[in-house]
């Protein structure tokens, strides 16, 4: 247990606070004020002076592929900005860099090729990488870039350009670290989610299962809750767990688990950087087959695999970011009756903002992405732009808004996140569609899973904040971090 010593409750509903208190918790909020400290005197209980810090629900990234997080962070990155010309140069220079480096593959990460000519080839990383292997992994994961050499290693064929399955196939080979080394990374990378206000994420990662992350937290490298999602290939396995969406697997280990189990995670069509999102009208350049983008999974195979996560009490997180693609997701809710979220939702038609409502299908959305991808938007999608990032829009129709990262594709920045979908811009640039932002309330809200206070009775997952986020904007709002993040009674994270 843990007594917070001197703490100011924030209410999320409207930034208010309270008068200083104590605050008594374990896995939940066992006690406040008097009652706290009376029961502190009478358990073993580790005590923090907050010193009159705020007090709120601790944060959750609703999205995240945590190996892809870790491993980019190993990554050399690459400009999301800049041109092929510009992003041939940088190669060039992190090549010559690491000329004496022994990495049979150099990995970069981070090109977006939405606004290029044309998509790229291997023989111009010939030309600045010679013999010397190399892919890039472009920043929405859908798309991947080799050389010849790295084609050569790989074992593939083709142009050197790999979009969606085929890419996601080289990102898992890429994958084969070492696994204490990879856990290693990753027990960083949560570490640093944990400084940041971060009591849980959704894992989104392709090859990850439950017994994964128990050994991780076994281990000490676990410092957040996780629910691991499960893809189609493993849903059988995941099945025969028993364990519904949001429920912990039994243990050896004192206290319950931070790991569960999470959704069924399908993918059902691509990216807009890589034209690849199914859309109802095509891209003024093409995309996919029929120019609008593609599908990835037919409705059958999508409406089986929903019915199966509903009969095994599995949540459906399904990928769609085209309007075609959530129309077609929003079918198969309906059809299944399961529950669930819709994965980016990026590009809605008005209709089917309504029809999200009813079937109380979550919208699990990045705001992150609105400034990665609102260039490129005003160019491939400048008649729909308006139908983009509807955040407002969701949140009045009564739709439950969750927010995430989608890591790496943006990096795991909550009060980045959450100063975008109510600012709607970063730095100077003009607000983008600022009629679809969120108020603070919302947004924070949107962070919390809907939790606005600690409460006796709560979550004892909690952050310590020096400043009020309500009197925050711009840059000193996304700069806040925890002063000391609790999980469960356990301090994960402190700058004290």
């Amino acid at each position: 247990m843990i007594l917070l010593h001197d703490a100011r409750i924030l209410d999320l509903t409207d930034g208010s606070i309270s008068d200083l208190t104590d605050v008594l918790l374990s896995d939940r909020v066992l006690a406040l004020g008097p009652e706290a400290r009376h029961h502190a005197r009478h358990a073993r209980v580790r005590s923090i002076d907050l010193d009159g810090r705020l007090l709120m629900p601790g944060l959750w990234d609703e999205h995240v592929h945590v190996e892809q997080w870790a491993l980019a962070s190993r990554k050399f990155l690459i400009s999301q900005t800049a041109s092929c010309e510009t992003v041939l140069k940088e190669v060039a220079a992190h090549v010559s860099r690491r000329a004496r480096s022994n990495e049979p593959i150099l990995q970069g990460f981070g090109f977006r090729p939405s606004l290029w000519s044309s998509n790229p080839n291997a023989s111009q990383l010939d030309a600045v990488t010679g013999d010397r292997a190399v892919v890039l992994v472009s920043a929405d994961l859908h798309s991947s870039w080799c050389n010849t050499a790295a084609m050569r290693k790989l074992g593939i064929g083709g142009n050197g350009f790999l979009r969606e399955q085929d890419s996601f196939d080289i990102q898992t080979q890429l994958s084969q670290v070492d696994r204490h080394v990879l856990d290693g990374w990753v027990g960083s990378c949560s570490g640093a989610a944990a400084r940041l206000g971060i009591t849980g994420i959704r894992d989104m990662e392709f090859n990850t299962d439950v017994s994964t992350w128990l050994q991780r937290e076994a281990d000490g490298r676990c410092p957040l809750r996780v629910e691991v999602s499960v893809y189609p290939e493993r849903l059988d396995a995941a099945l025969r767990q028993g364990l519904a969406t949001g429920q912990s697997p039994i243990t050896d280990k004192p206290g319950p688990s931070r790991v569960a189990m999470g959704p069924l995670k399908v993918i059902v069509d691509g990216s807009m950087s890589t034209r690849t999102a199914w859309c109802t009208d095509p891209y003024p350049a093409g995309g996919g087959p029929d120019g609008a983008g593609i599908d990835s999974v037919r409705s059958e195979d999508l409406v089986n695999l929903m019915r199966q996560a509903k009969y095994g009490n599995l949540q459906c997180a399904i990928h769609a970011i085209g309007d075609r693609a959530v129309s077609e997701v929003l079918d198969a809710f309906e059809a299944t009756g399961a529950t669930g979220s819709i994965e980016h939702a990026q590009l809605l038609a008005d209709e089917d903002v309504s029809r999200f409502a009813a079937l109380k299908v979550r919208a699990s959305v990045q705001p992150l992405h609105l400034v990665d991808d609102r260039d490129a938007i005003d160019v491939m999608w400048a008649t729909r732009a308006n139908r983009c990032f509807r955040f407002a829009d969701m949140v009045n129709a009564g739709i439950d808004l969750a927010l995430g990262s989608d890591a790496p594709v943006s990096p795991v920045d909550p009060w980045g996140a959450i100063r975008v979908a109510v600012e709607r811009t970063v730095g100077k640039r003009p607000s983008w569609h600022p009629n679809q932002a969120l108020t603070l309330s919302q947004a924070i809200m949107a962070s919390t899973r809907h939790v606005a206070k600690v409460v006796r009775g709560g979550p004892g997952d909690v952050i310590a904040v020096a400043h009020n986020p309500f009197d925050l904007s711009g840059d000193a709002l996304a700069a806040l971090t925890s002063d000391v993040t609790v999980v469960g009674g356990e301090v994960t994270a402190s700058a004290l």
